[in-house]
């Protein structure tokens, strides 16, 4: 099936699957999925650094030729085509950017914000002379590219929207928050109300579940610290694109995998009992993305840059950080 045509199916639906009570935009959400409609397929799979022989330029190259904002512009382009390769996070904070940029046609968002919502990757420019790098929770990019809740806790931030979110527990007994914790069958997990609350174009963050093919519970672990011997965060920031009976369908930038340079941006399909804990996070009010014009590209969020190689957080912290 084309993307385009999944695009428009999904947009058919959007209207009847939201769960009663939930707020939905649906001119946002349908912005959504024009972004990433425009969006190439596949353009490569890359956490490196440095090029290499399989890629002539970075992910972070690809997310600063992709933004482009001269000294006099009021707003600024994003051209997905120069965004290649690309990993999960820059997929979902291109998607976003992009669908800001379609839905914004009365100028909400305004200068100030934009330039704020441009990436610091450690390439020189007349806005960042200084090479500046943002790392987790740092500025507006440092928080989309963040480990754990990163987007949703910038959209709560922001005030733009709202998550929900749902965790089967934890299956060793070294990663349970209390004694009682219990580790959800698999026919409970798949019958929880949250996947009929998500809808088509809501950020999703996939805390995978490895206990059956790797032996692992870093489903239960939002975070990573430093410790080597324990499990670590095993995350993926995608976007929703629906529910088919157990199977979830998103789209994000897909990999690693043998042949990186054939992946990259794609849908992507998994088992429900395959995710240990979800957050959906949805954009209600992007006029408020205007706030970000206060979230300085040097504004710290402690909780998110310490789950880079400090701690890791427990249930409760994540839910407060949510707004929750």
């Amino acid at each position: 099936m084309k993307r385009a045509f999944f695009v428009f199916l999904t947009l058919l639906c959007l209207g009847c699957v939201a769960h009663a009570g939930d707020k939905v935009n649906e001119c946002w959400q349908r912005a959504m999925l024009a972004a990433i409609d425009s969006f190439p397929e596949h353009g490569g799979y890359y956490t490196g650094g440095r090029p290499n022989e399989l890629f002539a330029k970075t992910t972070w190259r690809g997310l600063h030729d992709a933004y482009q904002m001269l000294p006099g512009d009021e707003r600024p382009r994003f051209d997905p085509q120069l965004a290649q390769p690309s990993f999960c996070s820059s997929a979902t904070y291109g998607v976003l950017i992009k669908a800001l940029l379609i839905w914004d046609t009365k100028h909400k968002i305004k200068r100030e914000a934009w330039l704020n919502m441009k990436p610091r990757v450690g390439i020189a420019d007349w806005l960042n002379p200084d090479a500046m790098a943002q790392d987790d929770g740092v500025g507006f990019w440092g928080r989309a590219n963040a480990n754990g809740p990163g987007l949703g806790v910038l959209v709560h931030e922001l005030g733009v929207g709202y998550s929900f979110t749902a965790y089967r527990g934890a299956k060793s007994e070294r990663n349970k928050e209390r004694p009682d914790e219990p580790y959800l069958t698999d026919r409970e997990w798949c019958e929880l109300g949250i996947w009929n609350r998500a809808v088509p174009g809501d950020l999703m963050k996939i805390f995978w579940n490895r206990n059956e093919s790797r032996g692992s519970d870093s489903g239960a672990i939002i975070g990573c610290d430093d410790d080597k011997t324990a499990d670590q965060e095993a995350g993926h920031s995608v976007i929703f694109m629906g529910c088919e009976g157990d199977t979830v369908t998103y789209w994000s930038s897909n990999g690693p995998g043998k042949h990186p340079e054939q992946m990259g941006y794609s849908m992507g399909r998994c088992h429900k009992t395959d995710i240990q804990r979800v957050v959906f996070t949805r954009i209600t009010r992007p006029e408020r993305f205007d706030n970000a014009r206060k979230m300085a590209h040097t504004d710290v969020n402690a909780y998110l840059r310490d789950l880079n190689g400090v701690r890791h957080s427990t249930t409760a912290e994540m839910l407060k950080q949510l707004g929750l």
